[in-house]
């Protein structure tokens, strides 16, 4: 008769296949993230209203399109000068365009002001601006990777009207209602291209790396000029449309646990690169695919390290790392 905790590590057992598997068939399903051959890259600067931001979110934009050159096959950038009126239906036509294809790995970067009115959220521009209603409609048919970050005030709701499978999303805020000026465009625009936000020393900065340094650098700002931060950066890449903020990373982990055992963030932005390296380049559609099926099993197995029984767990480990390495060998050869 099976006891108690041979059924309960049979549960355990059970849980972490399930969940590997969907994590893998949903994986299995994406397109590669890091090739820079059907990469097509957005980058826009909002309207500023006074001249001071106006300046600023095009210092910014400029930076971000920068780290692109050489990085994309194709790279738009929407001004934010005082004639630039059609802003808009610019970014509509091109967005349709690129959705349309599923090779296409899409980018869009907005930097600038945002509003909420409590049912939408919108990006300000010159002319008309922009709802996340409206990217989310333009964006509807594209099923394959998405990266989408929205540095502006107010910009929380669009984590939840454009999270899905293959998309990483990132605002400023983690509400609508934070509706203040936000520095978080200026210090993600620096992070893309600083040696110095490569958290894990691989060589290349992430877009989850990105997000944890440019949030830290908020935060110090508010704490060492003694105001109250307005603005709390949310970054969503498990398709659950909820977010989550950077601290409740160590190094670029999850150390905090979810009261409601939601899968978390991470998982995905850990291993996309706006800077892809040289040797990143050289990697085969198969092969970073396979690659990143391994390192997500890893991530997820680490997730639920307490839960599981400790020779499960590190046998199951090792198994991986087994895997890991022999791939990286056919890689390398």
């Amino acid at each position: 008769m099976v006891d108690a905790k041979e059924a309960l590590v049979t549960v355990r057992v059970f849980l972490l296949c399930l969940i590997t598997l969907v994590l893998s068939q949903s994986l299995g399903e994406a397109l590669d993230f890091n090739s820079t051959k059907n990469r097509r890259v957005m980058v826009v600067a909002g309207a500023g209203g006074e001249e001071e931001y106006t300046s600023l979110f095009s210092e910014w934009a400029g930076t971000i399109s920068n780290a692109f050159e050489g990085n994309s096959t194709e790279l738009v950038n929407v001004s934010n000068k005082p004639e630039n009126t059609d802003a808009r239906k610019i970014i509509e036509i091109k967005l349709k365009e690129w959705a349309v294809d599923k090779g296409n790995e899409i980018w869009v970067l907005l930097v600038g002001h945002g509003t909420f009115d409590g049912k939408k959220a919108k990006f300000n521009l010159v002319g008309d601006d922009v709802s996340d209603l409206e990217f989310q409609s333009w964006l509807k048919p594209h099923k394959g990777p998405l990266v989408f970050i929205n540095t502006s005030s107010s910009s929380a709701p669009f984590i939840r009207t454009l999270s899905g499978p293959n998309r990483v999303i990132a605002t400023a805020t983690k509400s609508g209602y934070e509706q203040n000026f936000c520095r978080f465009g200026g210090y993600i625009s620096s992070a893309l291209e600083q040696k110095k936000a490569d958290l894990d020393k691989d060589g290349a900065v992430s877009v989850l790396e990105a997000f944890l340094i440019a949030s830290r650098k908020v935060e110090e700002y508010y704490r060492e000029n003694d105001r109250l931060a307005s603005e709390s950066a949310l970054l969503d890449d498990n398709g659950d449309g909820r977010g989550t903020p950077a601290n409740w990373f160590s190094g670029v982990r999850i150390n905090k646990e979810s009261q409601e055992n939601k899968v978390a963030d991470g998982k995905i932005s850990r291993l996309v690169f706006p800077v892809v390296p040289l040797k990143e380049k050289g990697i085969s559609q198969t092969f970073r695919k396979k690659r990143t099926q391994i390192e997500t099993k890893i991530e997820t197995l680490r997730s639920l390290k307490k839960t599981l029984d400790v020779d499960i767990y590190y046998r199951d480990l090792e198994k991986l790392f087994l895997e890991l390495s022999e791939l990286n060998n056919q890689i390398e050869d």
